[in-house]
């Protein structure tokens, strides 16, 4: 079965092409929204095979939509769907990642056959359009090696997905960001962003985090302030109450640059590690990272044997005392009996 996602701003378009792909018992229509920003969500909730979607719609568009879906989620493909057939549109879409560039007036077997061979693994165009893919495609191969600028469709469409992060915080997909970043050469522009968020919103944890991981990515010889926004970051998680696993996203963005430094933040007696199953993991890492003869493990070795040891005295004075309470009881009854 192949599940299908609907994006298109109007719902009667959206009504008809269910209608339609819907006599194919193959296919399924999973969901059906009107912009690129719900698509993006639906696309992370349903995990459809494959999108169709438009290219002109309020909002987010129909082609930064398929970069972000692609980037983000490559086992969904995307189709798209348009009233347009001028090479700038088709260039884009291509550029994007989408699989398949159909017109609106495709004939539904065709769609429905189209739909089948990108599920396959295919791309597909439809017909007229392949000429003007030929007169694009030294366009599509010109040298990425330039740096983005940041009035470019590729620009936008990464800084539209940090705004989401910023949003919501999602430690599993914000390395991707980093990468996408360093990888279009956009660095220096996106920091600039992200500095100009923390000016006014000092504590959101996807902004310490990108602006310390991306602050490692520039020439300048002095770390300080990436070093100062990820311990921020981790403090701040720690202050938001996250969960540890989250938390540990700036440690081990640390870890890549000073392992001392980044192991320093998780040994203060304010973070969730100071008990007994986090000085197992901290035990763990100072293995991993020093070696058992370091400092940093030997200490935590003698820490941990004496919070044993506490707990062992723990339980033999909780233990005495019902021994005594015992003892008590027995001369009671002895005392009665006589």
């Amino acid at each position: 079965m192949i599940q299908i996602l609907l994006v298109d701003d109007q719902k009667l378009i959206r009504q008809g092409l269910k209608a339609l792909l819907e006599l194919d018992p193959d296919i399924q229509v999973v969901g059906s929204v009107s912009n690129g920003e719900s698509a993006i969500e639906q696309v992370e909730a349903l995990k459809p095979d494959i999108v169709l979607i438009d290219v002109r719609m309020p909002g987010m568009d129909g082609v930064t939509a398929t970069q972000i879906i692609s980037q983000r989620f490559p086992n969904t493909k995307v189709i798209i769907l348009s009233g347009y057939d001028d090479k700038e549109y088709l260039a884009d879409a291509l550029r994007s990642g989408a699989k398949g560039y159909l017109l609106k007036d495709t004939p539904a077997e065709e769609l429905i056959s189209v739909i089948q061979a990108v599920y396959k693994g295919y791309s597909q165009i439809g017909p007229g359009l392949l000429e003007k893919i030929n007169s694009i495609i030294p366009a599509l191969h010109k040298n990425n090696s330039v740096p983005i600028s940041p009035q470019t469709t590729a620009f936008k469409t990464l800084k539209l997905e940090v705004e989401r992060q910023l949003k919501n915080f999602e430690p599993k997909t914000l390395p991707e960001v980093v990468r996408l970043a360093v990888e279009q050469k956009a660095v220096i522009e996106l920091l600039a962003y992200i500095n100009s968020v923390l000016q006014s919103n000092q504590d959101n944890l996807a902004a310490l985090y990108l602006a310390g991981t991306l602050s490692f990515q520039t020439e300048q010889e002095d770390r300080t302030q990436a070093w100062q926004y990820l311990k921020l970051g981790l403090c701040e998680g720690i202050k938001q109450k996250l969960s540890r696993e989250d938390i540990l996203l700036f440690y081990f963005e640390g870890v890549k640059h000073n392992a001392s430094e980044a192991f320093s933040w998780l040994t203060r007696i304010d973070t969730p590690w100071n008990n007994e199953s986090g000085l197992f993991f901290l035990l763990n890492e100072a293995s991993r990272l020093f070696g058992t003869t370091s400092r940093q493990y030997r200490t935590l070795l003698v820490l941990l044997q004496i919070r044993a040891m506490r707990s062992f005295s723990d339980e033999c004075a909780a233990l005495n005392g019902k021994l005594e309470f015992l003892e008590r009881s027995l001369e009671n009854a002895n005392s009665l009996k006589i």
